[in-house]
């Protein structure tokens, strides 16, 4: 009987010395430093700086850490006239609509009154200049990778000014292509809200 309690004893003082060791190092697996084996961070993690978005033009498979608008987006936009848009232009004299980003005095392309289609057409270039395709880009991050387009058409009736007659907002993500038909509709709406205001004009 006083065998065995003596065992006991020495059992419980042997388990009582065992001593946890812990490894410092990077926890971090983003790290280019990471330590599989730490399991204790002592801040010592470096990183590679660059766009952690694979949608972004500059993706970078190595980077770890993202600085603010590190990534670089892009994104093409086609617009074209609708058949109704076509006879609108015809009924009120304009030869072309002149496209402008919002409160930008450079225009960034033109549509004629010679052509419309029926059906939104897809986002190839077309040589003939039956629409117009603009490529937008802009800055952002990982978690925040949309973008608004705020973009106007203006009106060429072949004077020397061009009058506003629709402005439009759109959203747009990365690699992406929208299309957008101007129409009758959306014109007649524009200028029936802007009824009474001071017509806006710029110079060609």
């Amino acid at each position: 009987m006083k065998k065995a309690l003596l065992f006991s004893a020495l059992t419980i003082f042997i388990n009582s010395c065992t001593v946890e060791v812990r490894i410092d190092g990077c926890t971090d697996p983003m790290a280019y430093n990471y330590d599989p084996q730490a399991d204790d961070d002592d801040g010592s993690c470096l990183y590679i700086l660059g766009c952690t978005d694979p949608l972004a033009d500059n993706y970078d498979p190595e980077a770890g850490l993202e600085p603010l608008n590190g990534c670089e987006y892009s994104c093409d936009i086609v617009w074209y006239l609708t058949p109704s848009a076509g006879q609108f232009m015809l009924d009120w004299g304009i030869d072309y609509y002149h496209f402008f980003l919002k409160s930008e005095s450079l225009s960034f392309g033109s549509i004629s009154n010679e052509w419309v289609w029926n059906l939104a057409p897809n986002c190839n270039y077309q040589a003939d200049g039956s629409t117009l395709v603009q490529t937008f880009y802009w800055s952002g991050n990982y978690d925040n990778f949309s973008a608004i387009v705020e973009w106007e058409a203006w009106a060429d009736n072949g004077t020397n000014n061009l009058i506003l007659d629709y402005e439009g907002t759109d959203i747009v993500y990365p690699n992406e292509c929208i299309t957008i038909g101007l129409s009758s509709q959306k014109l007649k709406i524009y200028k029936e809200e802007n009824k009474g205001k001071e017509r806006k004009e710029r110079s060609k």
